[in-house]
């Protein structure tokens, strides 16, 4: 079943949104080879630069404004196909990255600092739930795979709320989380799980629902778009080295919802090749700590590599990581995510929309 298309000014490839996944998984990945840089040869850890992290805030308020253009579509809303469609393109990659980190934990545990072979651990992990592992962290094996813990969580919102309640601009969903924020805050829940449930983050999807009113409301005009922007991204460059701080929505969810709006009506050219970079930000999100931590622990420490400057490092970290994307992207991740739609609803097309793609992808 074909999906009704949004109207012609609205076309479903969202050049804008293909390119800042690209950019949000670089960040992200660049991040991690600060973080892991810093750890694996003692450096300055003040000189980490912190607010690549922000590419997940990012991820976040892209998947808010995505939701909300799903929903928003014309026709009645069917919270089958909707999940069909979100497992099919969120589950199968990162099961299968999921099971590989569990064969490892338990065949060399040597690789891992803390992570073990907990057959119960897996499971939550497969199943996107957030449960104390029993040390008080409710990280999944993958550790970058709570992102999509709260993931799930959202969709799971939005579906009941569209579902049951007929909530197509999902102003329930975001009064649901706006109530779950709050109460975090008021009772402040000693419970792993409670507080993962009721952390501010949550606030970044509601974000991203008001950048998708804003953009249908606005037409025509760049100025506010680029303002907007450019004031987003100083806000996050002028952060570079700020730590990970309790209320990130506000120093990292607000700028980057800000990138996006301004994203929307400035990054408006076509590259094909942007745009399949953006198709890969996925498999870069899952794949990328297994190259990086190759790259530092054993590539860079051996000649010649380890007289060769800090920026090529960097430029062939990334390529690397990419270019393994594009490789487990065309392998195991389409591949799955069109059997996996085709066995859980042989009607539904085999390859889901552009816009469709999940944003922490």
């Amino acid at each position: 079943m074909t999906a009704p298309s949004l109207p012609a000014s609205r076309p479903e490839t969202l050049y804008p949104v293909q390119y800042l996944r690209a950019v949000s998984a670089l960040v992200v990945m660049l991040f991690h080879v600060s973080v892991l840089s810093q750890e694996t040869w003692g450096l300055d850890p003040r000189r980490v630069d912190h607010v690549g992290a922000a590419g997940v805030d990012l991820f976040f308020v892209i998947s808010g404004f995505i939701m909300a253009m799903i929903i928003d579509r014309p026709g009645p809303f069917d919270a089958r196909q909707f999940w069909i469609r979100r497992i099919a393109r969120v589950a199968p990659a990162y099961w299968v990255i999921s099971l590989l980190v569990f064969v490892l934990a338990a065949a060399v545990p040597s690789l891992f600092h803390s992570t073990t072979a907990d057959l119960a651990h897996l499971l939550a992990s497969l199943s996107f739930l957030a449960v104390d592992s029993g040390n008080g962290s409710t990280g999944p094996l993958l550790v970058v795979g709570w992102t999509l813990n709260y993931e799930i969580f959202f969709y799971a919102l939005v579906a009941l709320t569209a579902g049951l309640f007929g909530d197509r601009r999902l102003i329930l969903a975001a009064v649901a989380i706006l109530g779950a924020v709050g109460a975090g805050i008021v009772f402040a829940p000693a419970n792993p799980s409670l507080a993962f449930y009721t952390d501010p983050i949550l606030l970044e999807f509601v974000f991203g629902i008001l950048v998708y009113r804003a953009w249908r409301m606005t037409e025509g005009g760049a100025l506010a778009p680029l303002a907007a922007f450019l004031l987003g991204g100083v806000l996050l460059v002028a952060q570079w080295e700020r730590p990970l701080v309790d209320w990130r929505p506000l120093f990292w969810g607000v700028p980057a919802a800000a990138v996006l709006y301004g994203g929307l009506g400035v990054l408006t050219f076509r590259s094909r090749f942007l745009a399949r970079l953006g198709d890969w930000s996925y498999a870069v999100y899952l794949t990328h700590l297994f190259v990086i931590t190759f790259y530092i622990k054993y590539v860079i420490p051996t000649a010649p590599f380890n007289a060769l400057p800090w920026m090529l490092h960097y430029l062939a970290m990334t390529v690397l990581t990419f270019a393994v994307a594009a490789g487990y992207f065309s392998i195991v991740e389409r591949p799955l995510s069109r059997w996996t739609l085709r066995r859980l609803d042989p009607a539904a097309r085999a390859v889901a929309a552009p816009a469709e793609r999940p944003a922490i992808t």
